[in-house]
């Protein structure tokens, strides 16, 4: 059986083992094969595009939900595995769903903070003015403001985001997620936190390349705050436990976080969920197995073996598991306790899908990386 999963998870190589593993275990009659997308997931003009890849069981970034249910590449999830309520997250179950009917089990779920370290003042910061006030343009050096401003589509989902805290719902951003009608107060927001930046940090491409580049600066104390999704703390802790000396790094003890405010009217958070597809090439042979993976792969034991550490010294990965139960788990919060932290920030966040939505996405960053924003 073919498996596309989602690929930008952190030790993704050593979870993807796991996973076939464990499956098989549970299975051995099936011989699971996980393609590997990590060059080219969201590159639709790549064959390794998920969009243009044949497989039984898609793992999709909400963003390509709408697109492959009108091409009819995925089925409606057969009745078992529509979870009981309450199982997911909200933001979750409402990103999986269209027209009351559930088009994939909810997987991980993605939104953006800002991490600062406790006792900044930052954590009273509810604006991006207020953050401004606190960090300043004319900051000291390492003391600035820490973002993957480079690539298509990490910047088309940063104006996404400073579109939503300007307008508040997708309905009204939806006319301004065009690359040819873009909301200029929400392209000067997003200019406003670059140049928070220090000079030559933000928007540097071999920065975006380099893996946990940016939250590694942080781990080292070069900036007053960090933006991203949770799982950038799997990097700073990854950092601080295999390159610094006693004392010279962050610990994950002393880091607060936030939602991102991208807008002076503050931040409504939104959330990218990743969920488990079946490909209507699936026949009633493939069904069984194709149903027992997702079954497996969403369990509550198997998210939580993937969320803890995967091997001696290494950290949690700090993924946002879309299941609910687990943000209250004993098992989890004893290895890894600011998921207490990090849930709030889904418990009213904005579900984000749309036709042809990762395409315009990359149109807009492509227009702002080029034509907009400064180097």
């Amino acid at each position: 059986m073919t498996v596309a999963l989602y690929p930008f998870l952190p030790d993704s190589q050593s979870l993807f083992s796991d996973i076939e593993h464990s499956f098989e275990r549970a299975h051995p009659d099936v011989d699971l094969q996980i393609i590997d997308l990590s060059a080219n997931y969201y590159n639709e003009d790549e064959p390794q595009a998920i969009t243009n890849t044949n497989a039984q069981v898609y793992e999709l970034d909400g963003v390509f939900l709408a697109d492959f249910i009108d091409q009819k590449r995925i089925q409606a999830l057969p009745k078992e595995l529509v979870p009981p309520a309450n199982t997911m997250v909200q933001v979750a179950e409402n990103s999986a769903k269209a027209k009351d009917e559930w088009w994939g089990l909810p997987h991980w779920a993605c939104t953006n903070y800002i991490f600062y370290r406790a006792g900044d003042q930052l954590g009273s910061a509810a604006t991006l003015k207020d953050v401004e006030s606190l960090i300043g343009a004319k900051h000291s050096p390492d003391q600035g403001l820490l973002v993957d401003a480079k690539g298509k589509l990490t910047l088309g989902e940063l104006y996404l985001d400073a579109t939503l805290d300007e307008l508040g719902d997708l309905t009204a951003a939806e006319p301004y997620l065009l690359d040819a009608n873009l909301l200029s107060s929400a392209t000067a927001n997003l200019q406003r936190a670059i140049n928070l930046c220090d000079t030559g940090m933000c928007r540097d491409s071999d920065y975006h390349e380099a893996t946990g580049f940016y939250a590694r600066q942080f781990a080292r104390k070069r900036g007053r705050a960090l933006v991203g999704y949770s799982e950038r703390l799997y990097y700073i802790a990854l950092e601080e436990h295999e390159s610094c000396r006693k004392g010279e790094c962050l610990d994950l003890k002393n880091i607060e976080m936030k939602p991102l405010p991208l807008s002076d009217k503050g931040s409504h958070p939104f959330a990218w969920v990743d969920m488990l597809t079946i490909s209507t090439t699936c026949d009633e042979t493939c069904l069984p197995d194709a149903t027992a993976f997702i079954a497996h792969v969403t369990s509550a034991a198997e998210v939580k073996r993937a969320l803890l550490p995967a091997r001696y010294g290494a950290p949690p990965r700090y993924l946002l598991p879309a299941r609910a139960d687990l943000y209250t788990d004993k098992d989890v919060l004893a290895a890894a306790p600011l998921y207490s932290k990090l849930q709030p920030a889904l418990s009213d966040a904005i579900p984000v899908r749309g036709r042809k939505l990762n395409a315009r996405l990359r149109a807009i960053g492509k227009k702002l990386d080029k034509e907009i924003l400064k180097p």
